[in-house]
């Protein structure tokens, strides 16, 4: 699922290496990574560059499926290196100063491994990952080659665990793009009706629930997320809230949305061109402005306060979010 592959695989197995180990480096080593590495963690190192070379020609094949897999796999092994080496009890014996620079060392440049390959699919948290490193790399074979005796920045939050409360959150925000025109508009067969609605079209406002009822993994994987990408974005005529937007869906053809995001995106013509998530198997909404055939997913607690979620340039229009 969407939940699980972010929160434990982009952020427990990939940027935890990092936050776990930068404080270390500048705490005793001023920021600065150690010169060279034992012969040991060479070939530690190399051994894992080499099983990522193969990501290469699976991105040129597009099974990016399997070229995630291999990254997991050399992520799970850096990892069990951190582990196993305690980096954290290490600090606290002043005897194993240069024993623990290597351990630091070496976990980074599993990160920075880690990033070179998972560039392609997370560019926009890559690219924060390598100003950390202090690196710009861009070509696949600067993974051969460990960065040694550089000075890094403080760590800084790459990405963090999303969480289903967020979730609803981002559908409660997007409401607006799904009511019917007015109270006295019969609903599409077998769609269930929503809140009241003011005469511009916006929702009425009612009192928050006192607490969010919780939802199943079923439930959530009945959601058919897609990705798309935007094709037009316009203001609407007669209402202060919401945005137009004309998404290319892939297979599934073109899609118009109306999303209350208008406060957030004031400029709605910058957002042409880039790639959005959204819900794909929801129910259409016939509101006065036109139907609206989907969800688009932002972050925020609403008003401007929103952020569209991002689909990286690997993604193909219509491609499923797992």
């Amino acid at each position: 699922a969407f939940e699980e592959r972010v929160n434990s695989h982009l952020v427990g197995k990939w940027v935890n290496i990092a936050s776990r180990c930068a404080g270390f480096v500048h705490k005793f080593f001023d920021g600065k990574l150690a010169d060279t590495l034992p012969e040991a963690e060479l070939a530690r190192y190399d051994a894992a560059a080499n099983k990522l070379e193969a990501c290469s020609a699976l991105y040129e094949a597009r099974d990016y499926a399997a070229a995630m897999r291999a990254i997991i796999e050399v992520a799970d092994e850096a990892n069990a290196y951190v582990a196993e080496h305690a980096p954290w009890v290490l600090a606290k014996n002043e005897s194993k100063r240069d024993e623990l620079h290597v351990v630091l060392t070496l976990a980074l440049n599993y990160f920075r491994l880690l990033t070179i390959w998972l560039a392609p699919a997370v560019p926009a948290t890559a690219a924060r990952a390598f100003d950390f490193l202090n690196d710009l790399p861009n070509r696949f074979d600067a993974a051969h080659t460990p960065l040694l005796g550089t000075a890094i920045l403080p760590f800084k939050t790459l990405a963090t665990r999303i969480e289903p409360r967020q979730i609803a959150a981002m559908i409660e925000a997007s409401k607006e793009s799904l009511q019917p025109s007015s109270t006295e508009t019969p609903s599409l067969p077998g769609v269930a009706r929503h809140h009241p609605v003011e005469g511009d079209g916006s929702i009425a406002q009612t009192a928050p629930p006192a607490s969010t009822a919780a939802i199943s993994i079923d439930d959530f994987a009945r959601l058919d997320l897609r990705v798309a990408k935007v094709l037009v974005c316009e203001t609407v005529d007669g209402s202060d809230k919401l945005l137009r937007f004309e998404l290319d869906a892939g297979q599934l053809g073109k899609r118009q949305i109306f999303s209350g995001i208008k406060a957030a995106y004031p400029e709605p013509g910058k957002l042409v061109g880039r790639n959005v998530v959204f819900i794909a198997n929801l129910a259409p909404r016939k509101m006065r402005f036109g139907i609206s055939e989907g969800m688009i997913l932002s972050a925020g607690t609403g008003g401007k306060d929103l952020f569209l979620l991002d689909a990286d340039d690997g993604a193909a229009t219509g491609a499923p979010v797992k």
